[in-house]
């Protein structure tokens, strides 16, 4: 598969990446990077001027986005509705979205559209060749011990296959 063009996505794709302190390297994905103003509203880390300058592309949505927010509201309760606005900029755009939430990835995959998760963008970058296995590995362990959420068992089996292929 190849990288996505565009690629909307939610708070907790940027607070893992800034916990595992690879803020700089994933801007050198081939992606255009977009969060709505009001996701990046609620960041507190990492600084949302950092990311501006990184190259996060901050976007306002239409009244008829944000129309489309209750609606989905609606049909799934468990995201944010702040959460929510990064889906419906994903589904109105057709791009992909990029959400470290697995309620939010849930409701994605349940409107059919393309979704994936920060241990994804991991597999990339390290397929790209933008970080090593090893950097990878130590990036993921920091994401676990500050606490971020990602699936147990696909974050085990990935570090496993990362320390390998580091010897």
């Amino acid at each position: 598969m190849t990288f996505p063009s565009e690629c909307v996505t939610d708070a907790n794709f940027w607070i893992d990446l800034h916990a595992g302190g690879l803020l700089d390297e994933v801007f050198r994905l081939p992606c255009r990077w977009v969060i709505p103003d009001v996701v990046l509203g609620e960041l507190q880390q990492p600084d949302r001027r950092a990311l501006h300058s990184r190259g996060l592309n901050e976007v306002g949505l239409s009244g008829e986005q944000v129309a489309e927010v209750p609606e989905l509201a609606g049909r799934y309760p468990r995201p944010s509705r702040k959460d929510l606005f990064a889906l419906v900029l994903a589904k109105t755009t057709g791009t992909t979205l990029i959400t470290g939430d697995r309620d939010l990835r849930t409701a994605a995959e349940q409107e059919g559209m393309e979704v994936h998760g920060t241990l994804w963008v991991l597999d990339e970058m390290v397929k790209g060749k933008i970080i090593k296995p090893q950097r990878a590995a130590e990036a993921l362990e920091r994401m676990v011990r500050h606490g971020r959420r990602l699936p147990r068992e696909e974050t085990e089996e990935r570090l496993q296959r990362w320390r390998r292929a580091a010897r």
